[in-house]
């Protein structure tokens, strides 16, 4: 299944929310567009107010704090609690670079859940794994350390046509359909991390017109909160963000920092469609999706 809906609630497996938009690497390939976003964070009030809103008709088996990076955010271990008392997800990871996960106090290793570590060439932390995996065992926190030496080429610089191809990205993308990161921002919940942060990527390239609010479902302003949480979920429209996404099919690229330039006007990175999907990628997703659609009928059953 898709999703579920039990005791009035549609179930998901995890739901996401950015609590630091900016980051302290600027790593290219980043999905959520950190290192052209300004240094802000979202408020404690907006998030409590945003999160039990949503709980009312959806819960997740996890939730996933990130960012940027979430351990810049000072407030850290105020949103985890708050999240916790919210009741919408069964457990809460943090998602963090670990380069400040050494100075994170009791408070912080006591209520969350789950901590991912994304280990980066270059990071300086191999000094620290020990330590954190005292802390961890400490407080009973399960950590996973990940090395990442490639990142998935997803933002472009030049929008897509609004072609079969931009629309297969959008069927294909396990972000959106298989692990429903589904980013939680300002009252709306999005079907990922694009639509939200898009415009102020675009902003630095004099690109205007992409209206995100479009694509994100208000949390305040419906009638049946449920039946049109389910509507929006499983709609099978391209979003307009796809336009300047890859989705899963973008080439690998190795980790590397954005250069200074860059950031301030991305349009330098030239990152088009055409020279950045991978086609042989391209070629078997599509199949595969395909083949789930011919097993969905015959088993009568949904599939991402």
């Amino acid at each position: 299944m898709l999703y579920e809906l039990k005791s009035g609630k549609v179930i998901t497996k995890s739901i996401e929310y950015s609590v630091s938009y900016h980051c302290n690497l600027r790593c290219s390939g980043c999905s959520h567009m950190s290192p052209f976003l300004g240094k802000r964070f979202p408020s404690i009030e907006s998030f409590s107010s945003d999160i039990h809103q949503l709980s009312k008709g959806l819960h997740a088996e996890i939730i996933r704090l990130l960012g940027g990076e979430p351990l810049l955010n000072p407030e850290i271990s105020s949103f985890i609690k708050v999240t916790k008392k919210s009741g919408i997800a069964d457990k809460i990871m943090v998602t963090t670079n670990g380069l400040l996960l050494h100075k994170m106090n009791d408070d912080f290793w006591e209520n969350v859940d789950f901590i991912l570590v994304n280990l980066y060439p270059g990071a300086p932390l191999k000094e620290r794994l020990g330590y954190f995996k005292e802390r961890a065992n400490q407080f009973h926190t399960r950590l996973w350390m990940d090395p990442v030496s490639k990142f998935r080429t997803t933002i472009v610089t030049d929008p897509h046509p609004r072609d079969w191809v931009t629309g297969m990205i959008f069927k294909t993308c396990k972000d959106v359909h298989l692990w429903h990161c589904h980013m939680i921002y300002e009252g709306k919940l999005y079907k990922c991390a694009v639509p939200p942060f898009l415009p102020e990527y675009l902003s630095k390239m004099g690109k205007d017109g992409y209206d995100s609010a479009r694509e994100g479902f208000d949390l305040y302003k419906t009638r049946n909160f449920v039946e049109e949480l389910k509507d929006f979920l499983l709609s099978p429209k391209t979003l307009e963000a796809c336009r300047f996404c890859l989705g899963y099919l973008g080439k690998w690229q190795d980790h590397h920092q954005i250069e200074a330039q860059s950031i301030s006007d991305p349009g330098l990175l030239n990152i088009t469609r055409k020279e950045a999907l991978d086609r042989n990628r391209f070629l078997k997703e599509c199949a595969r999706y395909y083949i789930r659609r011919v097993a969905s009928k015959f088993l009568r059953e949904q599939m991402w």
